[in-house]
C-alpha cells in the first residue's frame, strides 16, 4: 500500500479529476489523505465531496474552509445571516453550488464527509498530516482545534515538526513563488494555490513523486476563484 497526500482543492472538481487520472494512485489499494479545504472558491464543492466519498481507504483532514462550510450545513442560515468573511473568501460559491443540487445532499455531506474530517492524522511511519500547522513544542493532542485549522507559524518560521518523521500541511500556498511542493526542515507543503491561479498537487509520501493539475483558472475559464 502506498500513501498519497492531496492538497487544498477549494471546489475545483476538474482539477481533482485531473490529478486522480494522472497519478498512479490505486483506489482501494492505496491510501489517500486529503489535507483539507475541499470547499470554497471554485464552483464544484459538492462534486468534490462526492468524488472523495467514492474513494475507499480515504482520510480527510479538516481545513478552515471546511469548518466554515460545516457550520453552515449545520445551521442552514440564509445568506443575510452568514459570515461575510466566509462568503467573501469563497463561501459564496459553495453556498450557490449546494443550492443547485438536491437538498438531501446537504445533510448527507455534513454527516458522511464534513462531520467525519479529522483535525490531524498520524500514520504508522510516524508522519503527521494536518491542514495548517501547530506548535511543535507542545503535544498536538493538547492544542486548540482553531490553531490546527488556522496557524501559519510552522511554515512561515521554517520550524521542524519535532517528534515526527515528516509533516504534511496545506493552508499556506507556495504559489506563485513555488509552483511545486516545497520542503522546509521535515515539513512538506502541498498547497500550490489551486484556490487561486495555481495547481492542485497529489504526492506519493514514500517516493515524493507528484502529479499536478493544469492551472486551475484554465479549467474554469471565465469563473472567478477565491
Amino acid at each position: 500500500m502506498e500513501t498519497y497526500v492531496l492538497g487544498d482543492i477549494h471546489g475545483a472538481f476538474r482539477a481533482l479529476e485531473q490529478v486522480l487520472a494522472r497519478s498512479p494512485f490505486r483506489p482501494g489499494l492505496d491510501r489517500l489523505i486529503q489535507l483539507g479545504d475541499v470547499a470554497d472558491g471554485w464552483p464544484d464543492t459538492p462534486e468534490c465531496v462526492e468524488r472523495l466519498l467514492s474513494i475507499p481507504n480515504s482520510i480527510w483532514v479538516q481545513g478552515n474552509h471546511d469548518w466554515w462550510t460545516a457550520e453552515w450545513l449545520t445551521s442552514r442560515l440564509p445568506p443575510a445571516k452568514l459570515s461575510p468573511t466566509w462568503l467573501s473568501q469563497g463561501g459564496q460559491a459553495t453556498y450557490e453550488a449546494y443550492q443547485r443540487g438536491p437538498q438531501e445532499q446537504l445533510s448527507r455531506h455534513q454527516s458522511a464527509f464534513f462531520g467525519r474530517q479529522l483535525l490531524y492524522f498520524e500514520d504508522e511511519a510516524n508522519n503527521l498530516y494536518l491542514h495548517a500547522g501547530y506548535d511543535p513544542t507542545q503535544p498536538i493532542s493538547q492544542q486548540k482545534p482553531a490553531e490546527l485549522l488556522w496557524t501559519r507559524e510552522l511554515w512561515l518560521n521554517g520550524w521542524e515538526a519535532l517528534g515526527y518523521t515528516e509533516c504534511y500541511i496545506g493552508h499556506t500556498p507556495t504559489w506563485p513563488e513555488s509552483a511545486v511542493p516545497r520542503q522546509q526542515a521535515n515539513v512538506w507543503n502541498i498547497d500550490q494555490g489551486a484556490g487561486y491561479g495555481g495547481r492542485l498537487t497529489m504526492l506519493n509520501v514514500r517516493t515524493k513523486e507528484f502529479v499536478q493539475s493544469d492551472p486551475v483558472p484554465e479549467l474554469y475559464p471565465g469563473v472567478k476563484g477565491r
